[in-house]
């Protein structure tokens, strides 16, 4: 039986994923000449998984940001009259 995650755990946990295909990414960059550091033809399959894996957890990370964003908004910023320009202009 799977775990049942908290928010936040499974925020740390997809943020653990994304690191660690960001790893393994670098170890599988073009190095030269269309090859992948691992010596295949570049992309190598390793690098299509992790950059699969990387953008699956990336967007929970963004969807939390996004929702912590909208049920805590900043507040308004009010913006200082500029006297000298006459209104519609500053």
């Amino acid at each position: 039986m799977g775990a049942i995650y908290t928010s936040a755990a499974f925020r740390e946990y997809a943020q653990a994923q994304v690191d660690h295909a960001d790893i393994l990414l670098t170890k599988h960059a073009e190095a030269a000449l269309n090859l992948c550091r691992c010596g295949r033809l570049h992309p190598c399959d390793e690098h299509r998984h992790w950059l699969e894996m990387r953008t699956h957890f990336r967007q929970f990370l963004v969807d939390e940001q996004y929702s912590s964003e909208v049920q805590q908004p900043s507040p308004p910023n009010p913006t200082q009259r500029d006297p000298s320009r006459p209104d519609g202009l500053g």
